[in-house]
């Protein structure tokens, strides 16, 4: 569907910087560039109309089209060769706990290449396998029993090479009467030298045809190892099971160690070190796990296991195409590298990166979600989750980028999503294509009107920050966690995007220290600082999520596996995690839904004399009961303040919706009994509260409580009430003059 698909390498750079841009380009026999600075991305004849801005550079071209294929699949890899085994015999043992036994061939471990090497697998019956190929010839054997699923097995290879015999056993951890699963068989193999010494050893995958990882585990793969020597299945058993003796492998890979980044540890004499691939799932219990322990830090060796999954991905490793040097006299922005071709009008593709400011800044900076973008990456909520109509009060809209989506699965998860095993998606990576962070993508879940979501919907705030005149700067929630408080420094306004629901400890962190120095922010939107989630120091252009403790959720991590592999931190709502966004914020999560919004009505505390700036010039005490998301100002999700919940005293909670659709529904932290009372029309719980406070240093919080915000907005070309509120709360914020 699409021709051209791309991504850079960095989402964020300085005016000066360069960056590197990688295209696969198909049906096509070249293409151009040209960069865009991106003011509205909303394609809505009804809304204020898409507007972006030609920078003149040069970037060259025009560039020839070619392929770029994405190969997802997790594996561990190590590059050595080594001679393991000198006696000529050797068994090869690991624990695995297989989630999709019996789809298909699944490595488990691999040494050397098709042609030269030896497998352990499962074969296409789920039996525990083994195969040696040399010398033009292969020996295989089956256990002759399957593997069952969500089960922890011993799996053993023995070749004894005085014998000539090759022994495959699969070893129940836990067994059951009549239930035969535990099974062995050998088979006579001659002519098989130094198979071991070949290279490389993967995990999870076996070198296929092309020099390309394939027959992807599906499962969890523990603590494999090489002895030099042929024993008994039995013995080993034992041994991995930590009742028995120990003998001293050859390699000994203990996934246990390095669990935050991607390396892999042999603690054998080889020292046969490598790394994982893709980002399999690390710091998930393992074998010995019995509930002792849920952090993965104290007890390490109960989690030495790696979740391995055949549509992981994490790096697309694209080439470089051409690089881009922004222009050093550049203003800080959201801009896109515009990719088009003169052979196809349709043909077009927006590569999306924010410019920062370097030294001279405006007053006001609007901080874009990108964590919240990665999180949604390449979601397919329309197609794949049968409920969406029945959530969203209407047909689903489909365009091209929909369609790719589910003609091209390799394009990766978003974290809404499961894998092909049922797990849930723990990491979402920005090193790919996503189509829908790029201007004039529809959503799914919007609501009626424009239907936008996430990037698009965040462009109705760029748009009225240019229909106002705002001056401002852009940067990102990666730039935030790497920077903390210090990417606010000189600036005295903060806004954030329509959903910035994700968001790390060091990004809110920041927030908190710019407010505690007499920082100002607006949060314009809803259902935001709901998730924790971790960058990782080792990975670029990652982010880890894992929803424990309840919360609005396609899935759960699993029991024990609520702590985060990047940072050894409990996963989860903040709001479980002792944080809610109402502290700091005034407002958090309470219902969503995605058919219509509301309006606001204005409350007794809208005339407090405090909050006169903010409602200068604005008439009436019905707000924005009309909007390019569900025709409202209030809706999508929405938040309310709450004392109890740490909503300061002193807040003022200036208006409020009300009388939402029954398709809004309460959220699951607050649903403690399920009754049909929980829903718009019953639950005054499920409202959008609109809230203003000052903080101790002079600062001050405005907050929206709603998704929905932007969209009413731009209703109307920003000619409205709800712009209107927003300009006073911005230039009343951006003044020098501090609150008492």
């Amino acid at each position: 569907m699409l021709k051209i698909a791309a991504y850079t390498d960095r989402i964020s750079c300085f005016p000066g910087d360069t960056i590197d841009i990688k295209v696969s380009a198909i049906g096509l026999q070249t293409y151009r560039a040209e960069l865009r600075r991106v003011i509205q991305g909303d394609i809505n004849p009804d809304g204020p109309g898409y507007r972006d801005e030609l920078i003149a550079a040069d970037l060259g071209g025009p560039f020839p089209a070619r392929e770029q294929k994405i190969r997802p699949g997790s594996y561990g890899r190590v590059e050595g060769a080594a001679e393991l085994c000198p006696s000529g015999s050797f068994t090869i043992a690991a624990l695995i706990w297989p989630t999709l036994p019996g789809r298909g061939r699944q490595s488990i471990l691999s040494v050397g290449t098709p042609e030269n090497g030896c497998r352990l697998f499962l074969d296409d019956n789920a039996m525990a396998s083994t195969e040696l190929t040399s010398e033009g010839h292969t020996s295989a054997v089956a256990s002759g029993a399957a593997c069952r699923e969500h089960s922890w097995y011993v799996v053993v290879a023995t070749y004894d090479a005085t014998a000539e015999r090759l022994t495959i056993s699969q070893i129940a951890v836990q067994r059951f009467p009549k239930i035969a699963d535990s099974a062995s068989d050998s088979v006579s193999a001659r002519g098989h030298h130094n198979v071991l010494s070949r290279s490389p050893i993967l995990f999870g995958a076996s070198m296929a045809a092309g020099g390309f990882p394939g027959w992807f585990f599906n499962g969890k793969i523990e603590n494999p190892r090489i002895y030099d020597g042929a024993y008994s299945a039995g013995q080993i058993a034992l041994i991995m099971l930590g009742c028995a003796s120990p003998l001293k492998p050859a390699a000994d890979w203990d996934f246990a160690e390095n669990m935050r980044g991607d390396r892999l540890s042999d603690r054998g004499p080889h020292r046969l070190h490598g790394r994982f691939f893709n980002l399999p799932h690390r710091a998930v219990t393992g074998c010995g796990w019995s509930g002792g322990s849920y952090r993965w830090v104290e007890d390490p060796a109960c989690y030495a296991a790696v979740h391995f999954h055949d549509d992981d991905l994490y790096d697309a490793a694209w080439q470089t195409d051409f690089a881009v040097t922004v222009p050093a006299d550049i203003k800080s922005g959201v801009y896109a590298v515009r990719l088009f071709s003169d052979e196809d009008a349709e043909a077009e593709y927006f590569v999306v990166f924010v410019v920062r400011a370097r030294h001279r800044k405006n007053s006001v900076v609007f901080v874009l979600p990108t964590a919240s973008y990665m999180a949604y990456a390449n979601h397919r909520l329309g197609i794949d989750v049968s409920e969406t109509e029945i959530g969203t009060g209407q047909l689903l809209q489909l365009d091209r980028h929909h369609l790719h989506l589910q003609e091209h699965p390799e394009l990766g998860l978003s974290l809404y999503e499961v894998h092909n095993d049922g797990s849930g998606v723990f990491y979402s990576s920005r090193l790919r294509p996503i189509l829908d962070f790029q201007p004039k993508v529809q959503g799914f879940i919007g609501g009626t009107g424009s239907n936008i979501w996430q990037f698009n919907a965040d462009t109705h705030i760029l748009g009225f920050l240019e229909d106002r005149g705002i001056a401002y700067d852009v940067l990102t929630d990666e730039d935030l966690d790497r920077e903390g408080g210090n990417a606010f420094d000189g600036y005295r306004v903060v806004l954030t995007g329509s959903h910035p629901e994700y968001t790390s400890t060091r990004m809110l962190d920041a927030y908190q220290s710019f407010l505690d120095r007499g920082g100002r922010v607006a949060y314009l939107g809803g259902n935001g600082f709901y998730w924790r989630i971790a960058y990782s120091e080792a990975l670029p252009g990652v982010i880890e999520c894992r929803r424990a403790e309840s919360g609005i959720r396609g899935w759960e991590p699993g029991t024990g596996n609520y702590w985060h592999q990047f940072t050894d931190e409990l996963g989860g709502l903040w709001r479980r995690i002792g944080r809610p966004p109402q502290q700091i914020f005034g407002v958090g999560m309470t219902a969503q839904g995605f058919d219509l919004s509301s309006p606001y009505i204005r409350n007794e505390a809208s005339n407090d004399p405090r909050a006169n700036f903010i409602f200068a010039g604005v008439e009436g005490d019905v707000l924005g009961d009309f909007g390019l998301n569900g025709g409202g100002a209030a809706g999508n999700e929405i938040d309310r303040a709450d004392l109890a919940l740490g909503t300061p005293p002193h807040a003022l909670v200036l208006a409020s919706s009300r009388m939402h659709t029954d398709i809004y529904l309460m959220t699951p932290e607050d649903l403690l009994d399920p009754t049909p009372t929980w829903s718009g029309t019953q639950c005054d719980l499920i409202r959008a509260d609109m809230v203003f406070f000052e903080t101790q240093s002079g600062g001050a919080v405005f907050s929206t409580g709603s998704i929905a915000w932007a969209g009413a907005m731009a209703w109307n070309a920003y000619d409205n009430q709800i712009a209107d509120i927003t300009e006073n709360v911005v230039r009343r914020f951006a003044a020098e003059k501090g609150f008492g």
